[in-house]
């Protein structure tokens, strides 16, 4: 009785290059796995630091995303109110309640704080010395655009000059368009970051900005013909 003979080293070494060669042409490896498992913890500690970033800002994004719907709203709330508003008196002066009524239903519409005392819930606080909410009427006439007040934007607490100009309107009209009236509200809002993250210190605090313009029967020409006249 023969017994087999044990393969040499040579014979094992060849045999082992053969099949590294079969996995190398079929995309696998015969690499030790305590090496590959360590090279993907060295990959992954690299990379958590990036994803960390990534995923952070988007949350961060998310906060002043929200914050920035709440200012839209307020806008368009404000608005849809005072445009069946009249922002002119009898003799066609500027009527300041008008104005000032409308900043300040922007603001309580942000903090409900300001009207209730009492209440408990989400608030969004204009800062007098860096926000700011502004109200314009424009009276297109179809060959311009005034501007009312007469002294210029009304600015509640001045800290930021207004996003839309007699030009700038006169510019987004279609040619053509037949006189219109116009109330343009504005709200610049500071927002400072929710989480406070190291890496977007230099964005903050940023300014968000939202408007609305809606009609305003009250300020069109044919609504009062003497308007261009003042």
């Amino acid at each position: 009785m023969t017994l087999a003979r044990k393969p040499t080293n040579k014979r094992a070494r060849s045999m082992a290059k053969i099949l590294n060669s079969v996995f190398s042409f079929f995309g696998l490896t015969t690499t030790d796995p305590r090496k590959t498992k360590a090279q993907s913890l060295v990959e992954f500690a690299i990379t958590l630091p990036i994803i960390i970033i990534l995923l952070t800002g988007v949350v961060e994004f998310g906060f002043a995303l929200n914050y920035y719907l709440s200012l839209l709203d307020a806008t368009r709330d404000a608005a849809r109110f005072y445009s069946d508003q009249d922002p002119f008196n009898e003799d066609l002066s500027d009527r300041d309640e008008f104005y000032s009524g409308a900043a300040a239903m922007v603001r309580a519409s942000l903090d409900p704080q300001v009207v209730d005392p009492s209440y408990q819930g989400r608030r969004i606080t204009l800062d007098p010395d860096m926000d700011d909410v502004v109200v314009i009427v424009y009276s297109s006439t179809g060959s311009g655009v005034i501007q009312y007040p007469d002294s210029g934007p009304y600015h509640l607490y001045n800290n930021h000059d207004a996003l839309f100009t007699p030009q700038r309107v006169q510019e987004r009209l279609v040619s053509g368009a037949p006189s219109a009236g116009l109330v343009v509200i504005e709200v610049h809002y500071t927002y400072h970051q929710v989480l406070g993250l190291p890496w977007l210190m230099p964005i903050d605090p940023m300014t968000l900005r939202a408007y609305t313009i809606m009609p305003n029967r009250y300020a069109e020409p044919a609504a009062a013909p003497n308007l261009a006249n003042k």
